[in-house]
């Protein structure tokens, strides 16, 4: 059984499994084999450490640990459909699509207080915006994406119409943009929230279908079914491009016939991090530590600590140091991650050449956690380090993990 960080899991419909590679599609293997007869859409919480999918075949939801193990099936009655899954992890409940039903349902984790939120012409693919309240979806074969408000589905909107056949809609709230697959256009595209244009993203592919979006990696993947066999690219893998449509299509793993994917965006060490950022092509010029890709004056090793884009400039400082007797006060930004390769010492010098850590001089004031990162505060006595002329530096060092 696989449960370590920095995935993707995949619904491989032709294979009957579900799958699991690493975030550049490298280490493909089998997570669950023999998942069902018609695997389909796939949604994990982290927290929790639970995996959802749903099976067409034998119109079932099933839901296991991360690593694919204590499976059991969770709503197994009443379904003709189950196509897509969503979930609101703040409130542990768990939303699908049920095409053939004409209805989108959704349950307590276990499968209890199950309920319809709407009931709509052959629902495929949905996703859920807990920010502004809000659950979109596409249908099945009428080219259309709808929006509606939470919890009860109302003010229902068309936003979206005149698509071939829509598929794999995704929301990014902050961002201003949702994103979806239209497999017979054979198109990624996207348009704003608030009304506008939409967008062609990565063209000339065969059956794009099921997607998922890295916000924080500013990726968008998709896996594409291959059905159409026209030899699109990526056709019958798991693709990979920029949520603006900016770089080319990276191509990461070949697959039986992939329907839908997930992401377990958690990162471990600087490879993974790595493996999340960068191409698969990358040269180590550019991946390395050292390297410094958007030229902002903070190194790989910095972004990869303080847990920035590496593509982005950043104009925020990573450490501050304040001075207001009779204290110092050092703040620096730490990525909320469980990464194990990277030591962090504070050290004192009174010549700038010779560094030392005085753990007794230190004392942490606490954590504030944000999404993505931890702010961190030490004081020190800055009379004490007054008189020893001393200077203060955080030091952050890449380690074996």
């Amino acid at each position: 059984m696989d449960s370590q960080a920095g995935k993707m899991l995949i619904s491989d419909r032709g294979a009957s499994r579900i799958r699991i590679a690493d975030l550049d599609g490298s280490n493909l293997r089998t997570l669950i084999p023999s998942a069902g007869t018609n695997v389909r859409g796939i949604a994990i919480d982290i927290k929790r450490n639970l995996l959802f999918y749903a099976d067409n075949g034998g119109n079932v939801i099933y839901r296991a640990k991360l690593d694919g193990s204590e499976r059991e099936s969770i709503v197994s009655t009443g379904l003709r459909f189950p196509a897509d899954i969503a979930l609101d992890r703040e409130s542990s409940k768990i939303y699908w699509c049920d095409k053939d039903n004409d209805r989108i349902e959704r349950s307590d984790y276990d499968g209890e207080n199950r309920e319809t939120v709407i009931e709509t012409e052959g629902p495929y693919y949905l996703d859920l915006d807990l920010t502004h309240k809000k659950l979109y979806w596409g249908d099945f074969s009428g080219g259309n994406i709808f929006r509606a408000s939470l919890p009860n589905a109302e003010n229902t909107e068309k936003i979206v119409s005149g698509l071939i056949r829509t598929r794999g809609v995704k929301v990014d709230p902050e961002g201003g943009y949702f994103y979806w697959c239209d497999r017979e256009a054979h198109k990624v595209q996207r348009k704003p929230i608030n009304g506008g244009d939409i967008e062609d993203l990565y063209s000339g592919l065969d059956t794009p279908h099921g997607m998922t979006l890295d916000i924080n990696a500013k990726k968008v993947y998709w896996v594409d079914t291959g059905t159409n066999s026209i030899g699109g690219t990526g056709a019958k893998a798991v693709s990979r491009g920029d949520m603006d449509g900016s770089g080319k299509q990276e191509v990461l793993a070949s697959l039986s016939q992939p329907w839908d994917l997930t992401l377990d965006t958690r990162i471990t060490n600087y490879r993974e991090w790595t493996k999340r950022r960068f191409r698969k092509d990358s040269p180590t010029t550019l991946t390395s530590p050292g390297s410094d890709p958007d030229k902002d004056q903070k190194i790989n090793l910095l972004e990869y600590f303080s847990g920035t884009d590496p593509f982005e400039f950043g104009t925020k400082e990573i450490v501050s140091l304040i001075r207001s007797d009779p204290y110092m006060e050092l703040t620096y930004k730490m990525i909320n991650q469980p990464i194990v390769d990277i030591k962090v010492s504070i050290e004192s010098s009174e010549d700038i050449v010779n560094w030392t850590v005085n753990p007794q001089d230190i004392k942490e004031l606490g954590s504030s956690a944000f999404e993505g990162s931890v702010l961190i505060n030490h004081r020190f006595n800055y009379q004490a380090e007054k008189k020893k002329g001393a200077q203060i530096r955080l030091r952050i060092t890449l380690i074996d993990p």
